[in-house]
Order: C-alpha cells, then structure tokens, then sequence
C-alpha cells in the first residue's frame, strides 16, 4: 500500500515539477537541525492535496534564517526520494 501511495505522489507531482506553482502558507516551526519545516498551506492544485498543516523538507541552499514561525509565505514544492521538499520559498507582505 504504501508503494502505491508512493508511485501515486509521484505521478501527480509530476506535473508540479514541469510547471512550479506557488502555493501561500503560514510557517508554524522551523527545524533546521532536520532541514524541516511544518507550514499551514491552502489547497495544491498541482498534486490535488487539500489544504492542511504538514510537514516539508527543505534542500541545506534555501536559507530559513529570515522566517519565523506566524510569517505568511509562498512556496513551491519538489518530490524528492517520495517526499515533498520545498523548492522555493519567499515572504508575503
């Protein structure tokens, strides 16, 4: 089963890697010793996820030293090794 749910994030996100979609959240903790970050987020129409507070990885290049939690942001997303990992990610105003 979990296989399945693998190869199905996969597929879907797929699409979200040829064409990126910003996606706006708010940070609710920040773990840099885990390169992890857990963001409130709306609905992902890339990969069809309903809005909900999730954890992500984050690749060591994105600098989260300028976010904390409550900051309103949006991002895009990558799968990495069955994960979402974000991409990009940058502050609202």
């Amino acid at each position: 089963m979990k296989q399945i749910i693998i190869a199905l994030v996969c597929l879907l996100s797929s699409y979200a890697i040829a064409n990126p979609e910003w996606v706006n959240g708010e940070i609710v903790r920040i773990d840099p010793s885990r390169d992890r970050i857990v963001l409130k987020h709306e609905y992902i129409a890339s990969i069809r996820m309903h809005a909900m507070t999730m954890p992500f990885g984050t690749s060591k290049d994105l600098n989260l030293d300028a976010y904390r939690p409550g900051d309103k942001v949006r991002f895009q997303i990558k799968v990495v090794d069955g994960t979402l990992d974000i991409a990009a990610i940058e502050k609202l105003k």
